[in-house]
């Protein structure tokens, strides 16, 4: 190679190099020179944020598949004050946004207990005791004590200084901005470990105006809410709601502003249908426009923390049986005779298994908006028939006659009795001297049910022939009798329920009264002091036609992943205890209930097993109406117990009974006939 072309590429590779060397210049010179300001305020005030998503919840389904309650996407607005800088910043973003909330009528969380509107006063004797204590905390913490005592008008004017209020602004303005900056305020000074969410399940009419004012650090971010698809089944369903009881979720790694289950199914499996958050971080600008994201990494083992949905849970009940027990209910109650009556329930259970095919309670409530309609809420919570409470697993009622059965069992197992013993039914008991009730029958119209054997009894609810066995029993062996059966216990379902109570010596003791061999007779005959609920009832009747297995009752029927794809718990019935009951005395005292069922469904077209009763509340008070059958009466399926409060005679819960069964035994020919109605039924 000769000398010239030698340098002729050393001159080359000098003007690349000094190409490459101005290229730097020019970049740098961008950075630092002509964008320099901007990226030294992006590398100041770029903040990475860590945020947790939570799941989706899993659906809660019936036993046929149909999905009771889902998921759907809305929006809740949350604040994010450190991009709002100083109070001459901030309170005019808060100001707008509360205009635009008004406009489109968009409420948002104001735990302050101070009037809204002028003359201002204190509405502590309105606000929640969490509230007031919160309140004083604050007022402590801030040195508004003097102004607290001042008065309400001297508090709001101490607040509206401190947060630096526009004066100009009209007084109901001012304390709705103030009422917003309290909650923010009792955050910060950690009174409070929640986030302030200022709206949920906002309407786009509000996000899209939100959005044109650009308004800073007003942060709108998409969410889950649970939809419920049915009217039916309040009671049962629940709903979510703040952590109530911290210690008890903590372990599990909630956080204190986690939102749960709080009552219902939605408590009972809890477990099943949250699923596991996920973490991301994000990197806000200065105007707090997020400009990156990603999923955290686990540490240990490396993988993406993306939220994993929960479970899917299938119930035992059939919404569609669910629909007909609560319209019957609806329908038939306010037809009684009595004019005293209040509410009532019924619960469908399968004999086999102790599943909870439907329960109900009367009147019930509308779900889906009750708890976010204050105006609804306080209708249904201010009604003296209380829609809220759960009559079916927390009413406790004396079972009248439908406890005869236990009576009858224990006296034919003990060998009080045969199936062929005869007790005659003079009108009137007189083995005591100082006590001698009569039979229903003399006392109503004068006459006696005469010879009666165990079966006929049974269908003539003669309190004669039931005295006389009670007592020969004792008060003892009833009791084991009744505990058998499950009367006076829970029965094991999920949810909260009411164990109630077997009247004997030591429960009538506890509750300051004194007991007497005497009272033997009315509790053989259910009246006395014992009070069951109507779940135990029905599980009771399902314990006698199967012939004594008793079950636990439950809801959960099976678990499912939250693509469906696996089957991740499947229930296995829970049997309780096994009575054993001879073929012969079982048979004569479901040949009772028989002719009993024969009475009250002789066209239904399948044979029915059924018991009425009528318990005693007060002498000037109409008795609470019980009903309880099962069927097929050949191979029993389905056991049912009803209660109205007050419904007089227990005959007339008949026509609920056979609803239920025209639908559980013909559903092929009535399945369309049902539909749903959004309404609430009273």
């Amino acid at each position: 190679m000769d000398g010239k072309q030698f340098h002729m590429r050393i001159w080359v590779v000098r003007v690349l190099l000094a190409a490459i060397l101005v290229g730097f210049f020019l970049v740098l010179w961008n950075l630092q020179v002509v964008n320099g300001a901007y990226y030294r305020s992006q590398s100041v005030r770029k903040i990475v944020y860590t945020e947790t998503v939570e799941a989706a919840r899993g659906e809660i389904l019936d036993r046929y598949g149909r999905v009771l309650v889902s998921n759907r996407t809305s929006y809740q607005v949350t604040l994010n004050t450190s991009f709002m800088g100083e109070e001459s910043v901030r309170n005019p973003i808060l100001t707008q946004l509360l205009a635009i909330a008004r406009e489109e009528g968009v409420t948002w969380p104001d735990t302050l207990p101070i009037s809204k509107t002028a003359p201002f006063t204190y509405t502590l004797e309105e606000a929640s005791s969490t509230a007031v204590s919160r309140f004083e905390a604050l007022v402590e913490k801030m040195g508004w004590t003097g102004a607290r005592e001042q008065g309400a008008e001297a508090l709001l004017a101490e607040m509206r200084d401190f947060f630096e209020v526009d004066p100009a602004l009209s007084d109901e303005k001012a304390r709705d901005l103030v009422g917003v900056l309290y909650e923010l305020r009792l955050r910060s000074t950690e009174i409070v470990s929640s986030a302030y969410i200022f709206a949920s399940d906002v309407g786009i009419g509000f996000i899209s105006k939100v959005k044109e004012q650009n308004l800073t650090g007003v942060e709108i971010k998409a969410a889950t809410v649970r939809e419920y698809n049915t009217p039916y089944a309040a009671h049962l369903l629940g709903r979510l709601g703040a952590i109530q009881n911290w210690e008890e979720y903590r372990d599990k790694g909630y956080s204190m502003d986690d939102t749960v289950g709080i009552d219902g199914v939605e408590q009972a499996f809890e477990d099943y249908l949250r699923g596991e958050a996920g973490v991301r971080t994000y990197e806000t600008n200065e105007s707090g426009k997020v400009v990156s994201q990603s999923w955290r990494i686990d540490s240990e083992t490396g993988e993406e923390l993306i939220p994993e949905p929960g479970d899917n849970v299938v119930l035992t009940l059939d919404i569609r049986l669910q629909e007909v027990l609560e319209r019957s209910l609806a329908e038939n109650i306010p037809l009684l005779d009595s004019e005293d009556t209040q509410g009532g329930s019924g619960v469908v259970i399968d004999v086999k298994n102790g599943g909870v095919l439907a329960m109900a309670s009367y009147p019930t409530f509308d779900l889906a908006n009750v708890y976010s309609d204050a105006a609804l809420y306080e209708e249904v919570s201010s009604d003296p028939l209380k829609p809220f409470y759960n009559r079916a697993t927390q009413g406790l009622y004396s079972p009248g006659s439908t406890f005869k059965m236990v009576t009858a069992v224990a006296g034919l197992e003990e060998g009080i009795i045969t199936p062929d013993t005869i007790i005659r039914d003079t009108g009137v008991y007189r083995y005591y001297d100082d006590y001698q009730p009569m039979c229903w029958d003399y006392r109503q119209y004068g006459r006696t049910h005469g010879n009666q054997n165990v079966t006929q009894a049974l269908l003539n609810s003669c309190n004669v022939f039931f005295y006389d066995v009670g007592r020969q029993l004792g008060i003892d062996r009833l009791g084991e009798y009744a505990s058998a059966f499950g009367l006076g216990e829970k029965t094991g379902l999920e949810l909260y329920e009411e164990a109630g109570a077997m009247d004997s010596p030591e429960y009538t003791q506890s509750q300051g009264l004194t007991w007497y061999d005497g009272l033997t007779l009315a509790v053989a005959i259910g009246q006395g002091s014992s009070q069951f609920t109507p779940i135990q009832l029905a599980n009771y009747i399902a314990t006698l036609c199967n012939g004594g297995d008793r079950y636990n009752t439950h809801l959960l029927q099976s678990v499912k992943s939250s693509d469906y794809s696996q089957v991740v718990y499947e229930y296995e019935p829970e049997l309780v205890n096994s009575l054993e009951i001879s073929e012969e005395n079982l048979e004569a005292v479901k040949n009772g209930m028989l002719e009993v069922g024969n009475r009250h469904f002789a066209d239904l077209g399948v044979t029915v097993g059924a018991k009425t009763g009528s318990a005693q509340v007060a002498s000037d008070i109409e008795t609470h109406a019980l009903f309880v059958c099962f069927a097929p009466f050949e191979d029993p399926e389905i056991a049912i117990a009803l209660v109205v409060e007050r419904g007089g005679s227990g005959s007339q819960l008949a026509a609920i009974a056979a609803d239920v069964m025209e639908y559980y035994f013909h559903s092929e020919e009535t399945l369309e006939a049902v539909s749903g109605e959004n309404t609430l039924l009273r």
